[in-house]
């Protein structure tokens, strides 16, 4: 059954959140089972919400992938993650998304304007 993931990275500014997702090499090596990963900035933290096709494959990318570049970058406090089942999923503008194509960086810099 196909989950949302909700992961919430306290302390964590997006110059940081750039060099983690650079330090995974999501483009080279996407995880399995990763559907979409989107990512924004609150007050004082990085919110990621992301769809996968399984608990079992968010959790194996976080204990093996995600957990360790967390330490290796220096990431303070501990993230807070709600896992629930996928009910719906709806994409307006599908097209918006394929321009913005698979690329772990911000749009802005990948030249896609929102």
């Amino acid at each position: 059954m196909a989950v949302a993931v909700s992961v919430r990275f306290p302390s964590l500014t997006s110059a940081k959140y750039d060099e983690l997702i650079a330090a995974l090499e999501l483009d080279a090596n996407p995880p399995a089972g990763l559907i979409l990963h989107v990512a924004a900035e609150g007050e004082g933290e990085m919110v990621a919400t992301e769809l996968w096709r399984t608990e079992q494959t968010f959790r194996a990318f976080y204990d093996y992938r995600l957990r360790p570049a967390l330490l290796m970058q220096a990431v303070e406090g501990q993230p807070s993650m709600e896992i629930r089942e996928l009910h719906n999923l709806f994409a307006a503008e599908m097209a918006t998304i394929e321009r913005l194509g698979a690329v772990s960086i911000p749009a802005t810099y990948a030249g896609a304007a929102l």
